[in-house]
Parts: C-alpha cells; sequence; structure tokens
C-alpha cells in the first residue's frame, strides 16, 4: 500500500486558506480574519505569489491591542508592533509549512515541532494551495482514510 501524503489529505480541508500580500494593510488583514470566525491565521506571499510568512490571529491581536499590553515585551517587539502597517511588517518569516507530496508521518512531525493546528500546503514553486488543521486530519483518521 502506498504512503499518504499531504496531497491524499486535502481533500478534508474544509476551508479555503486566507491569503494576502506583502502590502496588504493590517486592518485589511484584521477585517479578513473577522469575516470568518474559523481563520486563524493569514499567510503572507510576495509579489510572485510566493509563500513569505504567517499571521496568526495572536500575532494580529497583538498588534491591534498593543498600546494596552503589559509591559513585559522588550522595546524591540512592543516597537515592532507599534510601528508594523502591512501583512508585510507583521508577518512571521520562516514559518512551518508542507508541500503536496510530503508523507503523513512528514506533516504530522512538523506540526508538532512547530506546536501549530493549522498548517499551509504549498506548491513546489513556493504557491500556497491549500491548508490543513489538526480537526481536519484527525476526522480524516476516523473515517479510517489514514491506515494504521
Amino acid at each position: 500500500m502506498r504512503a499518504l501524503t499531504v496531497r491524499d489529505l486535502l481533500p478534508f480541508s474544509q476551508t479555503e486558506p486566507t491569503v494576502v500580500s506583502e502590502r496588504t494593510p493590517l486592518r485589511e488583514v484584521a477585517q479578513k480574519m473577522v469575516e470568518d470566525p474559523r481563520t486563524r491565521e493569514v499567510y503572507v506571499v510576495d509579489e510572485e505569489g510566493r509563500f513569505v510568512g504567517v499571521i496568526t490571529l495572536r500575532r494580529l491581536a497583538h498588534w491591534a491591542f498593543a498600546r494596552r499590553l503589559p509591559r513585559d515585551l522588550s522595546p524591540t517587539e512592543l516597537l515592532d508592533l507599534v510601528s508594523a502597517e502591512t501583512a508585510g511588517d507583521l508577518a512571521l518569516r520562516k514559518p512551518a509549512y508542507v508541500r503536496l507530496d510530503d508523507p503523513l508521518e512528514t506533516l504530522l512531525r512538523v506540526m508538532f515541532r512547530y506546536d501549530v493546528n493549522e498548517i499551509p500546503v504549498v506548491s513546489p514553486e513556493g504557491q500556497i494551495v491549500g491548508n490543513l488543521n489538526m480537526l481536519e486530519i484527525l476526522a480524516a483518521w476516523l473515517r479510517g482514510r489514514m491506515g494504521e
């Protein structure tokens, strides 16, 4: 039997990934998250459409409420949050991702290593082609689609 890959699990994805360009204003990013309350991450792409970073709901909330945050942030972290204006300014660079042909084991290893519940799926050219979250992966497992 062939080993399962990310491509095999992608049909279980129930949401379209939210993708913005590096130049997207942060208020627009916040609006996109609010429009779909299931969104917990927004993926940031460069001018060629290649995945370059991620903005988590938590990071966006830190930006939105930076002036009200406790003072336990370092001055650099606070300055970064307060001065951010675009998705590219706020995005976490070098985030976790998987490719379509990665085996199931790689998908799980990356998600557990980076402690993420959602992960983008990236084409060989670097474009986002989908995303998977742990609930969708568990649903595939419960339906017996993942073997043992």
